[in-house]
Parts: structure tokens; sequence; C-alpha cells
């Protein structure tokens, strides 16, 4: 199935190590839950591994470098005009690991020690993505344990929200794909005033759901946001696919949302004023997604986003939200990446090795998502966009518990699915698409009927 031959040319300044990194990938990618040893098979593919991980040369950099390039060359392959790029942060726990060399503190318990990461994704509107574009990883020193001081007057380049700012230079494809649009999708956390500055300065284009109440500049009183948005007259009625969130355990819906949409100045914050850098106010279109008769028991949608895009019409108000349900695929990755490649699991002596390793696993992550969402963004393409004739033919056979193939390839969808029911997908008419765990399941077991098959050279 292959799909990691770009990383052969990964720049290490070492031909034989930047092959051991393709190779590594396979390996992994075959059992991605397993253990290093188990997942290669063989005690000197193993200790291989280990060495790539001790190499000074190797680098997540230049990993994420690769990615990026061959999520760009997708993106130019697909003819998509418009990227969105979600970027979250998630925290990973090696609270387990007391020996492990520079790990940080995760909570506000001294013994949860791990790692923190922030992500960013590249997904096109109808939600395929595309590839890593971004990836950052640091501890917090055990030593600041505690010690919270005045955050508030710490420059935004001593803060970790910085991290939302550095991603939009990061992860931004604009300058090279120069017909290609981005838009940076965050969370509340990316609420920071300072990213809304920067990003309206360099002509980057945000889509945040509001956390900060800010105040809104140029209305007869100042008001706050959410005051400005209840005044503003209803724009219309949509229905929107809701997709699950895994932290209020909300559960995939369609939802009737009343829209509301104004452009206006919000005013710098208090915090902020000293700074002569950052101007007092910047332009926003703020824009409200409310609920309309919830389920019974489940709370009620409830989005005020703020973006410095174009929105003129409700239409345009309406492609927002829609665009902002595609937040939740950076959700997804951090998902796959701690179940369906357990990278909570590893053990290693060093945090740098296991960042490493994380980098490694992004990238196997980012595969599995996109086959799997390939499925429903494309589903009557040839299989053999993914998968060799001698692939697809083995899979067609074990599937189906047949001797013959079909003369076509099937499709895209059609092996998708085959690939699933190998992880234990039903494939019941309700059963709707498989997702990525059972796709996940799926692979290894195909990867291991591949390399015991007679049919592959």
């Amino acid at each position: 199935m292959g799909g990691y031959e770009a990383y052969r040319n990964i720049e290490l300044g070492d031909k034989t190590l930047s092959e051991r990194v393709e190779r590594t990938l396979e390996q992994l990618s075959a059992d991605p839950t397993a253990s290093i040893s188990k997942a290669c098979k063989d005690r000197h593919q193993a200790k291989a591994v280990y060495r790539l991980l001790s190499n000074e040369k190797f680098s997540t950099n230049a990993v994420i470098e690769v990615s990026r390039k061959e999520t760009m060359r997708r993106i130019v392959e697909s003819g998509e005009g418009v990227i969105l790029i979600p970027q979250d942060t998630t925290i990973i726990n090696y609270s387990g690991l007391r020996e492990t060399e520079g790990l940080g503190n995760i909570g506000d318990k001294r013994e949860n020690m791990g790692i923190l990461m922030h992500s960013a994704i590249a997904v096109s509107e109808n939600g395929q993505p595309y590839g890593l574009l971004s990836e950052k990883t640091w501890v917090r020193p055990p030593e600041k344990f505690g010690k919270t001081g005045k955050r508030r007057q710490v420059p935004i380049e001593e803060k970790e929200s910085n991290k939302w700012l550095e991603t939009i230079d990061k992860a931004d494809i604009a300058e090279e794909l120069a017909k290609v649009r981005c838009i940076h999708i965050c969370d509340r956390e990316g609420d920071v005033y300072e990213l809304f500055a920067k990003a309206s300065q360099e002509e980057a284009t945000y889509l945040c759901r509001r956390a900060q109440n800010r105040i809104v500049k140029g209305t007869e009183e100042e008001l706050r946001i959410s005051e400005y948005l209840d005044a503003l007259p209803k724009a219309g009625e949509i229905e929107a696919n809701v997709p699950r969130d895994s932290h209020t355990n909300r559960a995939a819906r369609t939802a009737r949302l009343e829209i509301k949409f104004g452009r206006t100045p919000i005013k710098k914050p208090g915090h902020l004023k000293a700074s002569e850098k950052i101007p007092l106010t910047v332009e926003v279109t703020l824009i409200s997604a409310q609920e309309i008769d919830p389920p019974k028991g489940v709370k009620a949608i409830s989005w005020q986003l703020v973006t410095n895009d174009s929105v003129a019409t409700f239409e345009d108000a309406v492609t927002c939200v829609k665009r902002y349900t595609q937040r939740w695929k950076i959700e997804t990755f951090h998902y796959v990446l701690k179940s369906g490649c357990a990278i909570e699991k590893l053990q290693e002596s060093t945090e740098e090795k296991l960042v490493k390793l994380i980098a490694l696993y992004s990238v196997i992550a980012l595969q599995i998502m996109m086959l799997t969402y390939m499925a429903r963004t494309n589903p009557e393409a040839s299989c053999e966009t993914v998968l060799v004739p001698d692939e697809w033919a083995i899979l067609y056979k074990v599937v189906k518990k047949t001797k013959s193939v079909p003369e076509k390839p099937p499709t895209i969808l059609e092996a998708v699915i085959m690939i699933a029911k190998l992880g234990g997908f039903l494939a019941r008419k309700s059963d709707g698409f498989p997702g990525v765990c059972v796709i996940w399941r799926g692979l290894t077991t195909f990867y291991s009927i591949l390399e015991a098959s007679p049919y592959l050279s």
C-alpha cells in the first residue's frame, strides 16, 4: 500500500538514514498499536529503528517538512481552491515513565508528566484531509509548577498562546500555492487578540470560536460581543451536520441553526494597552449560530464565531459556519494518534526520542485519516489511487472468499469497506460509513495478510 516513498528523500545528509526513515514508517504503519519490536518483527530491524531515534541527524523538523511538501502536492493534484487549516493543542500523558528524561508537567498534580503538542492539518471544505502542515511539541519545566505569575502582562512571544500565531506562519501555504486560499480555524483557546491583529496585518484569514466577550467599538453604548449579536436581526436558518464532540460527549447530529452576523471593530483589551505595536481596534465579522429546538435533554449548539473573512450575505455566513464544523478534524487526528497509534504507550529513555516517534506516527495517523475520508468525499474514484492491482486483488479475494477478481478495480468506497470489514465493520445499511477506528484495525489485518501472501513478489 505504501504512501511513504517521499520520505526516502528526507533531507538528513545521509542517504542510508533517509531510506531508514521510509522503512521505519512502513514497519510502524503495519501495526500502529504494537511496540517497535513487534511492529518490526525482527530484532535487527527493531535495533535499526532505535539507532534512527538516537541519531542526531534525524530531526522532527525534517519529517514535518516532507509532510508539508507532500500535503501541498496532494492539494495541487486535488485542484482545491480553498483549504481549511484547523489547529489545536493536545496533551500527551507519560506520567508512567518515571525514568524518562526531559518530560514536563501537564496538569495540576506534580506527578502528572508528559508532552504538549500543537498541530495543524490541511482539510478540504467537504472534509477530506490532505496531510500535516505543522507540529510543535514542548514541555513545561517541572521547576515552574504552580508558578502562574502575572501571565496577562507577559508579552505574547513568551506565552504558550503564541503557538496560535506561530502556526499561522508555519502552516499557511498560500505563498507557495498562489491559487489556494487558506483559512485558519481555531477553537475558543485561539481567541487571542494578537492573533486577530497579526492575521489582519499579514492578510491571513482566520475563523475562530469566541471565548472572550470583548468590547465592540463604535456602538452608541460599548456593548460586549454577546450583547451585540443578541441585538442583530435574524439573517436566516440552516440545517447543519454537527460533528461528534468527545470533550462534551456530544453525539453527531443534524441541527437547525439560527444565523446572525455583523461586521464591527472590536476593542484592544486593557492588558495590551502598553503595546504600541498592537492596533487599538481590529475589524472583524461576528457570526452567531444558535440551535433551534434541540433534542430533549441535549444542550443546544451555540457558536459565536469571529473572522476577518468577507461576509456580506447570509450565504457567506452559512459558508463560515459549515467551515467551522471541519474544526473537529484536528481532534480526530489527535484521537487517531492516541488510540490508533497508541502514542501514550510508547516507552523511551528521553523526551527527544518520544517526540521523534510522535512525528513518525503523525504521518501514519494522517494516512489512516486520508483513506477513511476519501471513501466519503470521492467514493466513485478507483481504489488504484491507494492500492496497486495485486493488493486490491488480495483484499477482494480474502473478504469476498473467492479465487476470482473483477476486471475493473473496485471503487475507493468498496475497497475501504472491505478493509473496514477486516477490522470488524458489519457494513449494514444502518451503519453508514466506516470510521477511523475500524479502518486502522482493518489495515493492521490487511498488512499481515499482504506480508504472508504468496501473490506478491
